[in-house]
């Protein structure tokens, strides 16, 4: 049983590999199977085709993200504190780990149960964000402006948008240092009321 988690574990990784270098449209199941070490046909022993391999490994990346946000913000007790740190490894982990994933998911011949998969673990992250943004309201006894869940969806839109944005027209995109500070500016005005501190 460990071999074949490994196995699986190792077709993923490689996908996610591929993917950030080729992109999924360009990827093919040999390419996956090639840099997994493994064979063609033991890709499919796990998985029904490349797009379920996709959705494996999006689902999989989004949900170690999104453990990685919660455990790093953990022990944190401010907003903002809170916020930046998840903007950013979840920022990072699009931009830096995940190019070429963000795409228009009606290229790809996904089956409902897969577009249901990939909406689950999406919807995950801007969940944590509506948390974040409705205690946030509710310490400070304000009320909220907008809803917590619009915020959360204009917040993760964001992030999304200038990957998607990015992989179109990279030529005329500022780089990610220079967005994501911009964006963190915005965020931070919109539900603090100040200037987003840059330090770090």
């Amino acid at each position: 049983m460990e071999v074949a988690t490994d196995k699986r574990a190792a077709i993923l990784d490689a996908a996610a590999a591929v993917i950030r270098d080729k992109g999924i449209m360009s990827a093919t199941v040999d390419d996956i199977a090639h840099r997994a070490g493994v064979a063609k046909g033991t890709v499919y022993l796990y998985f029904k085709s490349k797009e379920d391999v996709f959705v494996e490994m999006v689902v999989q990346k989004s949900d170690e993200t999104l453990e990685a946000v919660r455990r790093e913000v953990s022990n944190m007790t401010g907003t903002w504190e809170k916020l930046q740190t998840a903007l950013r490894i979840h920022f990072a982990n699009i931009v830096e780990r995940m190019p070429n994933v963000i795409i228009d998911e009606g290229m790809l011949k996904l089956t409902a149960a897969q577009k249901k998969k990939l909406f689950k673990a999406k919807f995950a992250h801007v969940k944590f964000y509506e948390e974040i943004i409705a205690e946030h309201f509710a310490a400070s006894g304000r009320v909220p402006p907008f809803s917590p869940l619009a915020a959360a969806l204009a917040l993760t839109g964001g992030i999304i948008g200038y990957v998607l944005q990015r992989q179109l027209f990279r030529d005329f995109m500022p780089d990610p240092k220079e967005y994501l500070n911009a964006f963190e500016s915005i965020v931070n005005a919109a539900l603090i009321g100040g200037e987003a501190s840059h330090a770090g």
